[in-house]
């Protein structure tokens, strides 16, 4: 995906910025620089990201194929020395994406294998670089996302986030702490998903459940012959169905009909009309409903 859906939309806020004169944390955002403000990228290509803070102090982010991420910075005077904030032999992406806010710098960065050639990445690295002398930087990595698509400053915090089908994924920067850890926050199916359906054949039954703010959970079991139980991920799309995402596990015997019903080819569907649900297969043309279950 070249730099993915997250690159393409900063690219475009990136160079509207580059002609306003600052970058900022949003393309709306339009507050004037100050010594607490945004800051403003100078320079951009595939490789490398120069940018000003408010307060004149400039910082480049550097990608050094087979070696990693590297930084370098001045005010008046010449660069510092180049120094690695994260290592790694995976190739890099394209562009590096940078933001400010007072004296904080948060940086995206990813990589691949074959990332410039339109893989997705399979590193996703988050960066700030913070202090009046740009001397204190940390990153950390983390794999299994298409990038971090925005950062948002708050009192010496910075967080990254992510946003994907089923939810959104945020990483914590700050002051004095470093980074935490990545949290996710799934999106809740409907509720009139949620709860025990009996297959009317009697076959199997579905249980959907959710706690909180967790990944709402599909459980599959059979009622009679032979013993299967499986538990899978799933999300909801448009206002009436859910699908399976991620792969089933299988906790009790083994895989039957139905426990799972087929991957990418099969959704749950609430019917409004009569309160049932249907699985029903979305590939055949016309749609073919398999089964129908009832509370």
């Amino acid at each position: 995906m070249g730099r993915m859906r997250a690159a393409t939309r900063l690219a475009v806020c990136a160079v509207a910025s580059v002609f306003a004169g600052s970058l900022l944390t949003s393309c709306s955002d339009t507050r004037p620089a100050g010594d607490d403000g945004p800051g403003r990228v100078l320079k951009k290509n595939d490789d490398y990201t120069v940018f000003e803070r408010a307060d004149g102090m400039r910082v480049e982010l550097r990608y050094r194929t087979g070696r990693g991420l590297t930084e370098r910075h001045r005010r008046d005077g010449d660069w510092s020395a180049e120094h690695f904030v994260h290592r790694t032999k995976t190739a890099p992406c394209q562009g590096i994406t940078m933001r400010g806010h007072g004296e904080l710098v948060a940086v995206i960065a990813d990589f691949a294998t074959y990332c410039r050639d339109g893989d997705p990445p399979m590193e996703n690295v988050a960066v700030v670089g913070s202090g009046h002398d740009l001397t204190d930087w940390a990153a950390k990595g983390t794999r299994g996302g298409d990038g971090w698509e925005k950062v948002r400053f708050g009192k010496g915090s910075v967080e990254f986030e992510e946003r994907w089908v089923s939810g959104t994924n945020t990483l914590s920067w700050t002051s004095g702490k470093g980074f935490g850890s990545e949290r996710s926050q799934y999106k809740p199916i409907r509720a009139g998903f949620l709860g025990t359906w009996k297959a009317e054949d009697g076959s199997h039954q579905l249980v959907f459940t959710q706690a909180g703010k967790g990944q709402p959970l599909l459980t599959i079991s059979t009622l009679n012959g032979a013993p299967c139980t499986v538990e899978v991920p799933v999300h909801q799309v448009g206002g009436t169905s859910v699908e399976m995402r991620g792969e089933p596990r299988v906790t009790r015997g083994g895989k039957e009909r139905f426990c799972p019903p087929k991957p990418f080819e099969t959704d749950y569907e609430l019917r409004q009309d009569d309160g049932s649900l249907r699985l029903i297969d979305f590939i055949s043309s016309p749609r073919k409903e398999l089964m129908r279950y009832e509370r």
